[in-house]
């Protein structure tokens, strides 16, 4: 899919396209989107600018040189994108933004939200986006505040998840099979926020080389106070990324407290296991010692011997249980 958008009044509107073979003229088109674009919706638009737009395959190269690069006056740049993070299924995309002094072309295949949020700004001011490196340096604060609103989303539910591992009393009668399913949700959960800092840490890193790079190539012919505001990116990014880092290492160690909370309630069931193996020990004994039935035994024909041996066991249990207690071994 292609979209076109160029100005009607000096205000910034979609136009209107019967066909891919019917395509505007370059001079009527400021912002040309594609999305999920067909190889006959690129040949389109490479005719209509005179431009060369990277693959699918190129979009994916990690290399600077392959995200960041000028051809033919153009600046293509290419960003890491997080989808789906209001979902809870986030997964990274790349977009591509071919910016000359007239023309800007994004080329996607997912659909993130600051491309969303864009569009139903622009439509409440459409005489502010009037030109290509406005409309770009706009679609990147939306993509940064987007950055920003998820990694306030993950600090919430760090929160959370603190205040229920550290905070809320844990009630008595809870049985242990159910905390220890809490305490693996909980890990899944840390789990899903962890790839989803992530996924914000490489775009991030993408938005902090395309800022000075944008900046030192098309510095010369950046209008309406963009420079200035190519300036605020850079500072916002540099602290969205001190605070990434921070939300890192803080699912570090939630994820090492709640390890360690399920290897303590594992431990506490060994441990009534390994204290029942010794209560039962010295019964045991006693009751093995009486069971051989040698002819040498006082105690097999003496009429209160069974009573004695079954004393003899109980006490012997009675007495473990009274020392562990006291110890506080129990």
């Amino acid at each position: 899919m292609v979209r076109f958008y160029g100005l009607r009044q000096n205000r910034l509107a979609r136009l209107e396209q019967a066909s891919v073979s019917r395509v505007p003229k370059p001079d009527d088109v400021v912002w040309i989107d594609l999305f999920e674009p067909s190889p006959e919706d690129k040949q389109a638009v490479e005719t209509l600018l005179g431009l060369e737009i990277p693959t699918r395959q190129e979009m994916a190269e990690i290399e600077e040189s392959a995200r960041l690069y000028e051809e033919n006056g153009a600046l293509v740049m290419t960003a890491v994108v997080i989808c789906g993070a209001g979902e809870g299924r986030p997964f990274r995309t790349q977009v591509t933004f071919v910016l000359t002094r007239t023309h800007l072309v994004s080329l996607r295949y997912a659909d993130p939200a600051p491309f969303r949020t864009f569009e139903a700004r622009f439509q409440r001011q459409p005489e502010v986006y009037v030109t290509s490196d406005r409309i770009f340096v706009s679609l990147l604060e939306s993509i940064v505040e987007r950055a920003a609103d998820v990694l306030e989303l993950v600090a919430a539910d760090l929160n959370e998840v603190s205040t229920r591992l550290f905070i809320e009393e844990e009630p008595q009668h809870r049985r242990s099979k159910s905390i220890e399913d809490e305490l693996q949700a909980l890990i899944r959960r840390l789990g899903r926020k962890n790839m989803m800092v992530s996924i914000l840490r490489e775009s991030l890193l993408s938005l902090s080389r395309l800022v000075p790079f944008l900046r030192q190539g098309a510095g010369d012919w950046l209008t309406n106070g963009n420079p200035a505001r190519l300036k605020q990116l850079d500072r916002d990014l540099r602290s969205l990324t001190a605070y990434e880092g921070q939300l890192s290492s803080e699912i570090v160690y939630l994820h090492d407290a709640t390890l360690g909370l399920i290897n303590l309630d594992q431990n506490r069931i060994i441990k009534v296991f390994s204290v029942a193996a010794v209560l039962f020990l010295p019964p045991t004994v006693v009751g093995t010692i009486y069971g051989m039935n040698f002819e040498s035994m006082p105690e097999l024909k003496w009429f209160f011997g069974y009573p004695f041996a079954l004393g003899l066991m109980i006490l012997s249990a009675v007495l473990p249980y009274h020392w562990f207690k006291r110890k506080g071994w129990l």
